[in-house]
């Protein structure tokens, strides 16, 4: 249970970093190219990744690897990020709604788990998912708005999950092979050389960009990409995939709770109760036999155990 609490820590550091995703890349707007932004992060997070592992590791991985972290990068990278990026520039699109969906990926994560690894979706996996998709939308109930928006915003921001999804777990299994460490360096780097043509292609600014946003183009590199996707893998290969992904689930409370600290927006009842929901729905998922255990003390014959 320890080395599973550990995994957590990693993955609510994971979130913590995610959580600050939006607001930052706000202070961007008309500095950079959404792609590009992409581009560059995921290519200096790999790049910084992969010079420490010149100094603490063997660099090299197999043939049969090397594809695959090639495939996670094109999955990640040039599918799902992008979708996602598409999603929120598109006209009309709404950044609570997009968030709200992006934020569904543990459901995918937990159906290709299934698929691909055989991980079965026990009960209470699925209430926790039920429990934190319930207290998604209790907190976004007031921002959801889809009059006026174009449904193909919400749409691509639903597709960008699954592949977020996808590569989630296609990721873990080459990250319990060769290391997170390895696979976040290769898969990021191969992901933004595979994007570069399409830079070129489309006539889109490489490095070229408006550099009083330096700091924050550093920040979402360094912490957001390389050590955030780094925590991300750390904890799922001790958690699995799809009990550590409802972690993610907290990543909207987290930015509402980081927007009334910093930004002083209101405190709601939605939030509050939202919260306890999505926390509520992840204790369910990790400590389902301990609190099965208790309330059979406590109500006897009412819950037979399983």
């Amino acid at each position: 249970m320890k080395k599973q609490g550990l995994g957590y820590i990693y993955l609510i550091n994971t979130v913590l970093f995610f959580s600050t995703y939006e607001a930052v890349s706000k202070t961007l707007v008309n500095k950079i190219d959404p792609f590009q932004i992409n581009f560059i992060r995921f290519l200096v997070g790999g790049l910084i990744l992969f010079i420490y592992i010149i100094f603490t590791d063997r660099i090299g991985i197999s043939k049969k690897d090397f594809i695959q972290v090639v495939i996670i990068g094109v999955i990640n990278v040039v599918i799902s990020m992008n979708l996602l990026q598409m999603s929120l520039y598109m006209t009309n699109s709404k950044a609570s709604v997009i968030a709200v969906i992006f934020s569904s990926n543990p459901i995918f994560v937990s159906i290709f788990s299934a698929i691909i690894d055989k991980e079965k979706i026990t009960v209470q996996k699925l209430w926790g998912l039920i429990l934190g998709l319930i207290g998604i939308l209790v907190i976004f109930f007031e921002k959801l708005d889809f009059s006026g928006m174009d449904y193909l915003s919400p749409l691509l921001a639903l597709l960008s999950a699954a592949f977020y999804g996808l590569y989630t777990v296609i990721g873990r299994r080459v990250s319990l092979r060769i290391g997170s460490l390895k696979m976040n360096s290769y898969s990021s780097i191969a992901g933004s050389m595979v994007l570069l043509p399409f830079l070129v292609v489309f006539k889109l600014p490489i490095l070229k960009f408006d550099y009083s946003g330096m700091l924050q183009v550093v920040y979402l590199s360094i912490f957001v990409t390389g050590l955030a996707y780094l925590s991300y893998f750390k904890g799922l290969s001790i958690t699995g995939a799809s009990s550590g992904s409802l972690v993610f689930f907290i990543k909207p409370a987290l930015a509402s709770i980081l927007a009334l600290i910093f930004l002083h927006e209101q405190l709601t009842v939605n939030l509050i109760f939202g919260t306890f929901l999505i926390i509520g729905g992840i204790l369910i998922s990790i400590y389902w036999y301990e609190i099965h255990e208790k309330l059979c003390q406590i109500f006897g014959g009412l819950f037979k155990k399983t």
